[in-house]
């Protein structure tokens, strides 16, 4: 007899439990947006959140939520602003020394009535010190140019270049542009504390956050700036 050899049977097709399963679009937290396998969430960078991440600064339908992240209250707003007036007052030390040094070196005049003749006439009852007068001028303008400084400093460099403010850094406070959640610049900034005088027209502008969807000031209308709350320090 001869050996004959067969091929050895092909191998069972793979079952059920086998097959590769591809993953499933998710929600993605916190901004739930709908995301597929691989595509990354825009919100988030560098190893955490860092905002809500909506696409184009959308807003969500959620009130209180912008698109990088809760919005900031009017309170909040209001207490990082006077925090913000008593740092820069502290360039009206110089100034009030200065005004009251002045007044000390100014001559004292008064006037007198003549009966006889009936003509006043300005009687000087103390001579000026004029050292005095200008140390006190100088001061003045120094006071006067600190609080413009310390404006420009915190307002418009710290707070365009990192969107926060002595006060907002404070109370947990961030500007952002509303359109890349990103801080404006500290040109930007500037023009922005430059347009606060259109909310200051019977403080209109001021109280709008109260009632508007965006808690938006006049001022930041027309920047496209929000202002969002984020962890303290």
């Amino acid at each position: 007899m001869t050996d004959q050899s067969y091929p050895p049977p092909p191998p069972p097709p793979p079952g059920p439990s086998s097959s590769p399963q591809s993953p499933g679009p998710a929600w993605n937290s916190p901004a739930q947006t709908w995301q597929q396998p691989g595509q990354q969430d825009p919100g988030y960078q560098g190893g955490g959140y860092q905002g809500a991440g909506y696409p184009g600064g959308a807003y969500p339908n959620v009130p209180g939520q912008g698109p990088w992240g809760p919005l900031a209250g009017w309170g909040s707003r209001v207490g990082a602003m006077l925090i913000d007036t008593l740092v820069q007052l502290i360039g009206m030390v110089p100034y009030l020394v200065g005004a009251v040094m002045f007044a000390a070196g100014a001559p004292d005049t008064s006037s007198r009535y003549d009966s006889t003749t009936g003509t006043v006439t300005d009687v000087t009852t103390r001579d000026g010190n004029v050292g005095l007068m200008v140390a006190g001028g100088l001061l003045v303008l120094l006071g006067f140019l600190g609080m413009l400084g310390i404006q420009i400093w915190n307002r418009s460099f710290k707070q365009g270049r990192t969107g926060q403010s002595v006060g907002k850094k404070a109370l947990g406070l961030k500007l952002v542009d509303e359109r890349t959640g990103q801080p404006i610049g500290a040109g930007m900034a500037f023009v922005r504390d430059l347009a606060h005088v259109l909310d200051g027209f019977f403080y209109i502008g001021y109280l709008w956050p109260l009632w508007d969807d965006k808690r938006q000031t006049f001022a930041d209308k027309i920047l496209n700036t929000v202002v969002v709350q984020v962890p303290k320090g």
